[in-house]
């Protein structure tokens, strides 16, 4: 686009004259404000130089355009200073140079501008009218063109507005194209960035940029789409000459009628108009495996809206029992994206769930109500309900001491299953206890260095097939002072990784070694998991059994390493 006095350059020949005369102007002993135009006499889309020469001034100051607004459309200001020092005399001034266009024709008048404290005379410019052939022909050069989807939307609908300015060639804009309308009671989405063309208008090949815009009226009763504006210099062949014009170029202002919810909608759900609406539910594990009591489950539900955004979409939260699930809730995403000449509006809500009772257990599903804007009716899309087969014994707070409850942290917790045992050691632990006994006591005997079926079955030096080893160590010393002062799940996230590393099993066989290990163990996991899953703290009695667990089992470690000191035995018996 070229710049606003690439349009003046018949006019610089005679705005030199002008500034000259006023430059061989008497010298100032005093300082004064003069005045002067480029032309008297201009027709209606010409503009004129108004200069505004400050003498003996310095400084330049802004001057006082006010008294223009009326009859003027003031497309820009320029200032220069000059300073001269010839034969001991100095002189100096300000130059303002306003460009004007006039927005009315006949005889005006210009106003006196004010610089500072002084202020020039008033000037008088007279304006022609243009003929009715010069303005068709000017106004067939460039002009907008505005496309509304419908004439009527439902409130809180999408209503398409394309906009397309139509311009010949050698037409220039002044500062660019316009921004997205500004449209009061409703949100506006722009639709892509602006596109270019070639089409045919008035029989002619012209230009076209063309935007598009999604608008969302917040509220019934008649919606204005405003009228804006841009400035233009076209081509206009005057004789045997061309000359430019400046144009006004409008879009022109449209009235919407936007009508209320119908009465048909349901009165008890949310609004939704929409062209469609999907909806999709996904479960991490799947569904179709049973999970086990303390294992996380994450439960994401994906919403997509066409023809609305995604902040149309009101939350579908359900709430679940939370005597079966504990939930910890992550915050909601929302975007909105494009489809053609559709906003696409999601809403991507995800929970995670932690059962605390084994079983057969619902997930209730979700029925999203919406208007179809195409079809007129009322729909729904569902997300069908899902039963989730938990395996494990109940985790209840209700057997442990009874203290005051502690906002537990959204820690997400690591998989596996710590099932309590409220009634003390039942008979399958107290099996295994004995089975471990009798292989610590058969080792102990023979000191062998090779590791035996006994070995295996007390996990020591033993890998099972599957075992991958964490490369996050934890020793005895830091998971005691953990006990100390660590919040429960993170407690037991390092016991999780001791006792694996420790036993070189998985994490439900590590946990019953450690179970069957010593008596206290039993009651400190009893009351972890509770702390982790329940509405119960870990009390300072359940971490001092966890620390007599825990040093009993460092204990038995140091005992059974060979003992370096040990002489071998005879080669030959006696």
């Amino acid at each position: 686009m070229a710049s606003v006095g690439d349009c003046y350059k018949p006019y610089l020949m005679l705005i030199v004259a002008f500034v000259s005369l006023l430059t061989l102007a008497p010298g100032t002993a005093h300082s004064e404000l003069r005045a002067a135009l480029s032309a008297t006499q201009i027709e209606e889309l010409d503009s004129v130089q108004l200069v505004i020469r400050d003498l003996g001034a310095r400084d330049t100051l802004t001057p006082d355009l006010s008294g223009l607004e009326q009859d003027f459309l003031v497309l820009g200001v320029n200032t220069s200073s000059q300073y001269q020092f010839i034969n001991g005399r100095a002189q100096s001034w300000v130059d303002y140079s306003i460009t004007l266009q006039p927005k009315n024709t006949g005889l005006l008048t210009i106003a006196p501008i004010a610089v500072g404290n002084k202020r020039s005379k008033p000037l008088q410019l007279s304006v022609r009218k243009l003929s009715d052939e010069a303005r068709r022909e000017i106004d067939n050069l460039v002009f907008y063109e505005l496309e509304l989807s419908s004439d009527s939307v439902y409130v809180q609908s999408q209503l398409l507005l394309t906009r397309r300015l139509i311009y010949a060639e050698g037409v220039q804009l002044y500062g660019g194209q316009l921004e997205a309308p500004k449209v009061d009671s409703a949100q506006v989405f722009a639709l892509g960035e602006g596109t270019t063309s070639v089409v045919r208008r008035n029989g002619r090949t012209m230009g076209s940029f063309e935007q598009r815009y999604a608008i969302f009226p917040e509220r019934s009763g008649a919606l204005l789409i405003p009228d804006e504006s841009v400035k233009a210099s076209v081509q206009s062949r005057q004789g045997a000459t061309m000359t430019r014009k400046t144009v006004t170029v409008n879009t022109g202002q449209r009235w919407i009628e936007i009508k209320g919810i119908p009465a048909e909608y349901p009165s008890d759900v949310p609004w939704l108009p929409a062209i469609a609406v999907t909806a999709n539910q996904r479960y991490t594990p799947t569904v179709d495996q049973p999970v086990k009591v303390g294992d996380t489950v994450n439960q994401t539900l994906t919403i997509t809206v066409f023809g609305n955004s995604g902040a149309s979409i009101t939350p579908q939260g359900v709430a679940l029992d939370p005597a079966i699930f504990k939930t910890y809730a992550q915050p909601a995403s929302i975007s909105n994206a494009q489809t053609g000449e559709t906003l696409v509006g999601q809403r991507v809500e995800s929970v995670d769930l932690v059962p605390v009772a084994g079983g057969a257990q619902a997930l209730p599903g979700t029925t999203i109500t919406w208007w179809n804007t195409d079809t007129d009716e009322v729909m729904t899309t569902k997300v069908q309900p899902v039963v989730l087969d938990i395996i494990g014994a109940a985790i209840s707070p209700t057997r442990l001491p009874k203290e005051q409850a502690v906002d537990q942290l959204p820690i997400s917790q690591l998989g596996g299953t710590v099932e309590p045992n409220a009634n003390g050691l039942d008979w399958r632990i107290l099996v295994l206890a004995l089975l471990v006994l009798l292989a610590l006591i058969a080792i102990r005997r023979r000191r062998k260095p090779s590791v035996n079926a006994n070995d295996r079955s007390a996990g020591i030096g033993y890998i099972p097939k599957g075992y991958v080893d964490s490369p996050v160590r934890v020793s005895a010393k830091q998971l005691v002072r953990s006990l100390d002062s660590d919040l429960p799940p993170v407690v037991r996230r390092k016991l999780i990784t001791f006792l694996t590393q420790h036993y070189r099993r998985p994490q439900q066989q590590a946990f019953e070694l450690f179970q069957a290990s010593h008596p206290s163990a039993a009651y400190f996991l009893q009351g972890l998991s509770a702390a982790c899953f329940g509405e119960v703290t870990l009390s300072q009695e359940h971490r001092h059994h966890g620390r007599q667990a825990l040093l009993s089992l460092t204990a038995k470690t140091k005992a059974h390493k060979p003992d370096s000191t040990t002489a071998l035995p005879a080669l030959y018996p006696n």
